[in-house]
């Protein structure tokens, strides 16, 4: 359960940071412990907040059978305030689609929900998943009610979120007011907007933004500019793999061009735009969408890595299975195994001054850096829990033991990791102990012993190691 809540706070640590691929990455093991300790509510935060970055990245597909997974969880485990963001993206997608019809039952169905909670966050989205409906259904008037509603509900978030939020908000506001032939106001949204998206380009936000602004010079009949901003949009998501979204771009650019009456570039257009309809066709994605609702069960995750999902080295239940293999065999060959246990020195400080990110970047810099050195031995080397790890080492004499261990606290002793303009300086305390030549076949006598060397080296000043003899 420890692993389980310490890989939880990571994730979410990891999205609230926008470090999607380091997110992704720790998905699938941190989803497999969950489904095996049957933590139904993580698992449905878990595919929410993974079918949320698809759909960021532009990955239409993958967003869906994210949904897809959830759909099966959701009724019996999901929390009301899950609903209510699982009916709210469930309608994202439909209008995504173009199945404006449960775009808009869904978006009411989620509005009832999250109002009943008071959930503003959740409010404010929903707010301008209607403010976009009604753009499509050429109603700008109506858009702006719901986006004005929206914003000025924002006002009650904190600050993070609300910055999220005014970016979508007025992201769509700066669409209405273009369609009311109000510039201006468009204008002074978008300066708001492209400060934003600076250095943001592969977002979907970011393709929007120039995608309105090519909405706008067209509106303007300023063809030239929406020509050459709606190509920058277009060579984003195309580099997105945005199959949606670059149907939309090149639809605009067809009309653009068309004005312009230039014959050739026209041409161009129009392959693109029958290439791009030929993939989305193949993808079939609205296929996808409705096996969302058809859903009940799929395949499990295969069985737990033994890898530790954080710092890539063993897991605990894989060193447990092994030791306990290791001692059985030396009591009948007298081979002299090594064990030790390893600490971060004062990683408290480290995470409650740098958080918990960080805390992590620590933890996987002394895991690397321990388990390649002793890959050149006959070792195994495990994260415990926490800020501790463990080995073991087959060695041929207490003095090699004891060279390795020297070598190995040398070798991540006062290691340097750079943060911005900071520098942090980890140590690490360790306590060592051995089987005695396989007279000691007991594994948790065999951890005492090292856990009281490992007290010894602490209670002496730490960043240092003691030997239990």
């Amino acid at each position: 359960m420890q692993e389980l809540e310490e890989l939880k706070i990571t994730m979410e640590a990891l999205v609230r940071e926008d470090r999607f691929n380091e997110f992704l990455n720790l998905f699938e093991p941190t989803a497999s412990l969950a489904l095996q300790e049957k933590n139904y509510n993580l698992l449905i935060d878990l595919y929410i907040k993974r079918s949320k970055i698809y759909f960021i990245l532009g990955d239409i597909q993958s967003c869906i059978g994210d949904l897809k997974k959830v759909t099966e969880w959701i009724d019996e485990h999901g929390a009301d305030g899950q609903k209510t963001i699982y009916l709210n993206m469930y309608a994202t997608i439909c209008g995504e689609l173009g199945n404006q019809k449960k775009n808009f039952e869904y978006l009411n169905k989620a509005k009832a929900l999250a109002t009943k909670l008071n959930d503003i966050l959740t409010l404010c989205k929903i707010y301008n998943n209607l403010g976009v409906y009604h753009l499509v259904e050429g109603d700008p008037a109506s858009a702006v009610k719901h986006l004005q509603k929206g914003l000025d509900l924002s006002k009650k978030l904190d600050e993070s979120n609300e910055d999220e939020l005014m970016v979508l908000l007025k992201l769509n506001l700066a669409k209405a007011y273009t369609n009311l032939g109000e510039f201006k106001k468009t204008e002074e949204l978008f300066d708001f907007l492209f400060d934003y998206i600076d250095g943001k380009q592969w977002m979907k936000t970011s393709i929007y933004v120039l995608q309105y602004k090519g909405l706008w010079f067209k509106a303007q009949q300023r063809f030239e500019e929406a020509n050459e901003i709606l190509v920058k949009a277009k060579d984003f998501a195309s580099k997105n793999n945005d199959l949606i979204l670059l149907e939309e771009i090149n639809n605009i650019l067809l009309e653009v061009v068309t004005e312009l009456n230039d014959k050739d570039l026209l041409i161009a257009v129009q392959r693109d735009y029958i290439d791009i309809l030929l993939k989305i066709k193949g993808i079939n994605l609205n296929q996808n969408l409705l096996q969302i609702e058809m859903t009940q069960n799929e395949k499990q995750f295969e069985s737990i890595s033994t890898k530790d999902p954080l710092t890539s080295c063993y897991n605990r239940r894989y060193f447990e299975k092994t030791i306990k293999k290791w001692l059985k065999e030396a009591k009948m060959t007298a081979q002299l195994i090594g064990f030790f246990i390893l600490d971060v020195d004062y990683f408290k400080q480290i995470n409650d001054q740098f958080g918990h990110l960080v805390g992590d970047d620590v933890l996987k810099s002394v895991a690397n850096l321990a388990a390649e050195y002793l890959s050149a031995y006959d070792s195994i080397f495990a994260r415990y829990g926490g800020d501790e790890f463990v080995a073991m080492v087959k060695v041929s004499s207490k003095d090699e033991l004891i060279e390795i261990v020297d070598n190995l606290y040398n070798h991540i002793s006062d290691t340097i990791i750079e943060l911005d303009e900071e520098k942090i300086s980890i140590s690490i305390s360790l306590g060592v102990s051995t089987n005695v030549n396989g007279m000691l076949t007991d594994y948790k006598e065999i951890f005492k012993l090292a856990d009281d060397a490992l007290y010894e080296s602490k209670r002496n000043g730490r960043n240092q190691y003691t030997v239990n003899t």
